[in-house]
């Protein structure tokens, strides 16, 4: 290990949900590399005054919004790679780099021969274009907010060589093979977002989303339940950031620490969600395994567990049964609601079983969706959910009857679909299932 102190950072603002200290204080640990890596928040009038004391002090730096762009001006150079991508994410020895590039790479996106569907084209999704075009995309289909910025980044990839590029509105309804997220809809807090409706998924064949918080996002989550190729953007995080410590320690051969460094990538994944408190909604029928597999689910997690029914019943003082008794379904829903409203409001992250309407109620899923939950739907056959619900006991709705049950299941089965961000097969059993969920969301299983 090396005695003396290298001090590394990140520069940029708003800095205070970086990621970096914990990546980059990891790769140097397992490197045997005595370093820091501290936050430098700086606003765009700072850069002048601040910038060349820490060209001076650190042996070397990251760079983030808003400065990708200007740091450019105080650099002695630029590397092929920042001058490819017109930004910098990356200074080693007054030279400014971009490692985004390799940290797409590392994704292995499928891309060769495929019809390409950006969203966005700011910074990032201009390293997507940049690098869809290099792997052998067979056209690049470019949907922004400011077509201008589409025309530049179509303008770019002419420059290259690439000229089958088409400009779209970004609201245009037009797809392709692979679909790349380059905005930040469906980022924490705001997880409810969908930079495109799902219905555009059917079309595709693979997904991927530089968003890395949470994990996975809905466009993720739904893109895998309909069997597609997806990823998020937490790879591409990892990968750059050890390119990153590739430039600042050349003597190093990192290829000797893939076990280490896949480790740690694993530690990232459970630190995002640590850091970043999701709301997971289990959804299905009576007798999907909502309850036992929200709990082991929690458990594995680390996170708090809520059955929606035992809260309804805890607000009302009476069981499910009484309540359905006295007050009806219409009064259970209610109740429903106001209890499903209240745990949604909630601090923290949580693990929450639903009942069996509970989310194909109107306006449900919206509220869960903006309250920062994502949908879970616990999918299994008729036959299974009556063999587990075989008492009806505690189940007002199982009373009528095998023939009313089945109708009850043939109208919601569609609608638990519809409302679902990951659909899981619930006919497993609750270790497999849980295992599934973990691994929807990039967490060791």
């Amino acid at each position: 290990m090396s005695t003396t102190l290298r001090r590394f950072g990140l520069i940029g603002k708003p800095l205070q949900h970086s990621l970096s200290p914990f990546i980059h204080e990891r790769i140097m640990d397992a490197a045997g590399i005595k370093g820091e890596y501290k936050l430098y928040e700086l606003g765009e009038g700072d850069l002048a005054r601040e910038l060349p004391k820490l060209l001076n002090e650190l042996d070397g730096f990251n760079c983030t919004i808003p400065h990708k762009l200007q740091v450019r001006s105080f650099l002695k150079g630029l590397d092929s790679s920042a001058q490819l991508y017109g930004a910098v994410n990356t200074v080693y020895r007054g030279v400014g780099y971009n490692t985004d590039g390799f940290g797409f790479q590392s994704s292995c996106v499928p891309l060769r021969g495929k019809r390409v569907c950006l969203i966005g084209a700011g910074g990032v999704a201009r390293v997507l274009a940049v690098e869809a075009a290099r792997a052998g995309a067979r056209e690049i289909v470019i949907r922004a907010r400011r077509p201008e910025r589409a025309l530049e980044l179509a303008s770019l990839l002419a420059g290259l060589g690439f000229s089958q590029v088409k400009c779209l509105d970004f609201q245009a309804r037009e797809s392709g093979d692979v679909l790349l997220n380059g905005t930040p809809v469906g980022m924490w807090p705001d997880v409810g977002g969908l930079p495109v409706p799902a219905e555009e998924l059917a079309g595709a064949a693979a997904v991927f989303d530089t968003i890395y918080n949470p994990t996975a996002t809905r466009l993720v989550l739904k893109a895998k339940s309909k069997g597609l190729w997806a990823r998020g953007g937490l790879k591409m995080l990892f990968a750059q950031a050890v390119a990153a410590q590739r430039i600042w320690h050349p003597e190093l051969d990192f290829g000797l620490l893939q076990g280490e460094l896949a480790r740690i990538e694993q530690e990232l994944a459970w630190e995002v969600l640590k850091r970043s408190p999701l709301k997971l909604v289990l959804s299905g029928f009576m007798g999907a395994g909502k309850t036992h597999v929200g709990g082991l689910l929690a458990q594995r997690l680390g996170i708090p567990f809520v059955d929606l029914d035992e809260a309804v019943a805890r607000r009302a003082q009476l069981s499910i049964a009484e309540i359905f008794s006295q007050l009806g379904e219409e009064g259970f829903r209610q109740l429903e609601r106001e209890c499903l409203e209240a745990e949604l409001s909630s601090s923290g992250p949580l693990v929450l079983a639903a009942g069996g309407g509970a989310v194909v109620q109107g306006g449900a899923a919206q509220l869960i969706h903006d309250r920062g939950g994502l949908i879970i739907y616990l999918d299994v056959s008729l036959e299974t959910a009556l063999a587990r619900c075989a008492s009806g006991e505690g189940r007002p709705l199982l009373q009528k009857g095998r023939e009313a049950a089945a109708a009850l299941y043939a109208q919601r089965r569609p609608l638990y679909k519809a409302a679902a961000d990951l659909w899981v097969d619930g006919n497993e059993q609750a270790a497999v299932v849980v295992d599934a969920i973990l691994a929807a969301f990039e967490l060791e299983v």
